[in-house]
């Protein structure tokens, strides 16, 4: 099929990426290569051995040059080492808007005591409220701009330049993954920051309270930053040989049960000697803009490479503020 800039624009209105869209219209006629893949080998394209300027020998295979940037972007997105924390952790679920702003939703329950007696005749049953937050959610961009001209990359192998753009997707994972955080320790602006206990010193006994203060929702990970993290795993109770086997395999010890996840971030906004505890299935709710682009694409196809911008748009909203709670180092 003829490809056009165009399609770009399809795919974004559609919800779609690029080579999903190229799987509908113009699906692989090779079961070994999906239709991305089909279009790169029917123009000559090899990701093994090509340079970047075979992209541009034609209109038609520049236009295949933003999708390979996108594609490798998202492998490094969800590509982080598996020490560290990453927003599948954190996110409960994600919501699709077309729009930069974002009204939540809000559920509260009441706070009466409740026991067993029968609910007598007119009397009143405990409710939960649900409604729209007094603040909005305003979504974000998040990425990093490139610096390199296309004469400085066009005779860059196809693999190399793969590896760099992964490793600008795991930064921007990272990015998401503080931004997260920092509304779960801040709230979305609707006065539900995660609630925080205070310990003046380090211990085994601070940490199993700290635990158990999750009553209303169950916790599924635990973070912090490595400084933190050696601290915490330096306690006589996890350094325990026989309940951890670190040593054999290098999988670091779970607290409580929990995954205990690495969190470094260089922004003081985000405070230090924090630990949170986190109930992945109530805690954030994730929103992305429709079809909002990774890459500049008018920009790629153009050459135009030379601070260009790789980003993503989201924002946050905070589900049940007790759903992550905040343990804080004195």
């Amino acid at each position: 099929m003829k490809l056009a800039k165009e399609m770009y624009k399809q795919a974004r209105n559609q919800g779609m990426t690029f080579s999903e869209l190229l799987t509908v219209e113009a699906p692989s006629k090779n079961e070994k290569l999906d239709a991305y893949q089909f279009q790169l080998f029917e123009r000559g394209i090899n990701l093994k051995t090509s340079t970047v300027e075979q992209f541009y020998r034609t209109t038609e295979d520049s236009i295949l040059f933003p999708e390979f940037i996108n594609r490798n972007v998202r492998i490094g997105i969800a590509g982080l080492g598996r020490f560290d924390l990453t927003l599948e952790e954190l996110i409960a679920t994600t919501t699709t808007i077309d729009s930069g702003v974002y009204d939540s939703v809000n559920a509260a329950f009441d706070n009466k005591n409740l026991d067993f007696k029968r609910i007598t005749e007119g009397a009143e049953f405990p409710t939960v409220t649900i409604g729209t937050a007094k603040n909005s959610v305003r979504l974000a961009k998040l990425g990093l701009k490139i610096q390199s001209s296309y004469e400085v990359l066009r005779r860059m192998k196809l693999p190399l330049l793969a590896i760099h753009i992964q490793l600008i997707g795991q930064r921007i994972a990272k990015r998401n993954v503080a931004y997260g955080m920092y509304n779960i320790y801040n709230g979305d602006g609707n006065n539900n920051a995660a609630p925080a206990t205070a310990a003046t010193a380090l211990g085994y006994a601070a940490l199993l309270k700290h635990y158990l203060s999750m009553d209303e929702f169950t916790g599924t990970v635990m973070a912090a930053r490595s400084s933190d993290m050696e601290s915490i795993l330096n306690l006589d109770e996890f350094k325990n040989a026989l309940l951890f086997d670190t040593a054999k395999t290098g999988n670091i010890p779970s607290p409580f049960g929990l995954p205990f996840k690495r969190f470094n971030w260089t922004e003081t906004a985000l405070g230090t000697k924090l630990v949170p505890i986190i109930a992945k299935n109530a805690t954030l709710e994730m929103i992305k803009e429709t079809g909002a682009e990774l890459i500049e694409t008018d920009k790629v196809i153009d050459k135009q490479l030379e601070n260009t911008v790789i980003s993503n748009v989201i924002g946050f909203s905070r589900i049940f503020t007790n759903a992550a709670k905040v343990f804080t180092i004195q």
